[in-house]
């Protein structure tokens, strides 16, 4: 395999947990840093952090988050010379800012970052009333994900949506997200709450208390959602019912419930987004992919069988339709299956109206580019680097050890980690850059080499 050296540049450092979820997103924000002529490196988290974190060029890393979890990992960062900034990907649907703070935002953690980039006001002022020194370091952007949605860069998604459409025909789109309930771990004991406790994310009675009900929502609208595929199924028999779980959910048992509904799939692939635009409908429970739906101007019903506003997000439900009840659900998938309804200007006009404090990035300039505006500012030095990252200079001895502790890995990594991200090719990096040359005009410079397993470099050179 050839070698890459890259010439004296600064560099930013962008791991990727979830791929389905961040990776577009994240490709974007490479592409405008590199443009800038920055260095960049994107891949799996694992890779990245774990594994090749010394052989990396220092430079600045951008967080998930900055919650309790976090905190030795950024100290680990900085302690090689890097520096951090942060936003926090679970940061625009929380339920109130009491809990979100006591989840997501750790102080320490926080004093250890640069910037932190917020989704919105709403974000940016429930941090701070719980943790007022934060202010300075939030710069209100967006996050890239929603860039993605904006009508100059939604064409990414038009060549996989129609090959969607031409693959199932007419599609009402069900998301879920219950993986609190029905999560994908091979121990069926499974216990969410003991689960979190476990790791530090739960530190007092009233937290615990507070997500025993958020699971016991979960398992009394979990049953509805499955009772939703043969009811569908009838209904709308020239429709293709496509349920999408959420990464962390075990498949199995819509799979088996669907086993006897010849339009029903079971389908985890791609972006939500090419998803959402070839659908006519699109069904969720309190979820981000109502959000996501919304920006991308499609219709969406939050079906809400079971209701409890104190474990509930206001965000995607405000900016879908809703159905408190199967008959209600129906009459609205009717109204739009087929392509034939739309939302109304005063829908619309209501959900903006919501939307406006939780999204810095609705309109005018892109977070990606707000994001970099900030980071350009950083003092960082600026380094050479070479890619495929050191495996050839290492001793045999060494490389053999490393090969040894990889296949270990690979055979202990978990079904769960595995759907979060299966894995990273360079022709994928490929197709996904060259969707923004096609939208954008841009990026036509720039190129992406292999830095390691499932790591990428991106670069002007």
């Amino acid at each position: 395999m050839s070698t890459f050296k890259i010439s004296k540049r600064r560099w930013l450092i962008l791991p990727v947990e979830t791929k389905a979820r961040e990776l577009t997103a994240k490709t974007f924000l490479a592409c405008v840093a590199a443009a800038r002529g920055w260095g960049v490196v994107l891949g799996g988290t694992k890779g990245i952090v774990r594994k090749n974190q010394e052989l990396l060029p220092r430079g600045t890393y951008l967080e998930k988050s900055v919650s309790p979890t976090r905190k030795n990992h950024c100290l680990r960062i900085k302690e090689v010379g890097n520096r951090v900034s942060a936003w926090c990907e679970e940061g625009l649907l929380y339920v109130n800012a009491d809990a979100y703070r006591e989840r997501r935002i750790d102080a320490e953690c926080f004093d250890l970052i640069d910037y932190f980039f917020a989704w919105g006001e709403q974000q940016a002022d429930d941090i701070c009333s719980g943790l007022p020194r934060a202010r300075n370091k939030i710069v209100l952007t967006g996050n890239p994900r929603f860039d993605l949605l904006r009508p100059e860069l939604r064409g990414i998604f038009t060549r996989q949506a129609e090959e969607l459409r031409r693959r199932f025909g007419k599609i009402i789109l069900i998301n879920t997200r219950f993986s609190a309930v029905n999560i994908n771990k091979s121990d069926p004991d499974f216990d969410y709450v003991a689960h979190l406790k476990a790791i530090g994310k739960i530190k007092s009675a009233a937290q615990e208390a507070f997500w025993r009900r958020y699971v016991q929502l979960n398992g009394q609208v979990y049953p509805f959602f499955l009772e939703l595929l043969p009811l569908l199924s009838r209904e709308f028999s020239d429709h293709t019912i496509i349920v999408r779980p959420h990464p962390a959910e075990n498949h199995a048992p819509w799979i088996e419930k669907s086993k006897d509904l010849p339009n029903v799939r079971v389908i985890f692939e791609g972006s939500v987004n090419e998803w959402l635009l070839a659908a006519d409908i699109m069904i969720h429970n309190n979820c981000m992919t109502g959000v996501e739906a919304f920006l991308l101007e499609r219709p969406a019903i939050s079906y809400r069988p079971v209701k409890d506003e104190a474990v509930e997000d206001a965000l995607p439900d405000q900016v879908s339709l809703q159905a408190s009840s199967a008959e209600e659900l129906l009459a609205l998938v009717r109204r739009f299956a087929g392509g034939s309804g739309s939302i109304t200007a005063a829908e619309r006009e209501r959900q903006l109206q919501f939307a406006g404090r939780y999204l810095a990035n609705l309109d005018g300039d892109l977070a990606s580019e707000k994001i970099m505006d900030t980071l350009d500012t950083l003092d960082l030095p600026e380094k050479e680097a070479a890619f495929p990252l050191g495996r050839g200079k290492m001793p045999l001895r060494a490389l053999l050890k490393y090969y040894a502790k990889e296949i270990k890995r690979r055979m202990k990594r978990s079904r769960y980690t595995s759907q979060k991200f299966p894995g990273l090719a360079l022709h994928e990096m490929a197709e996904i850059m060259q969707d923004f040359r096609s939208v954008t005009g841009r990026f036509g410079d720039l190129e992406a080499v292999p830095g390691s397993r499932d790591t990428f470099c991106i670069f002007r050179p």
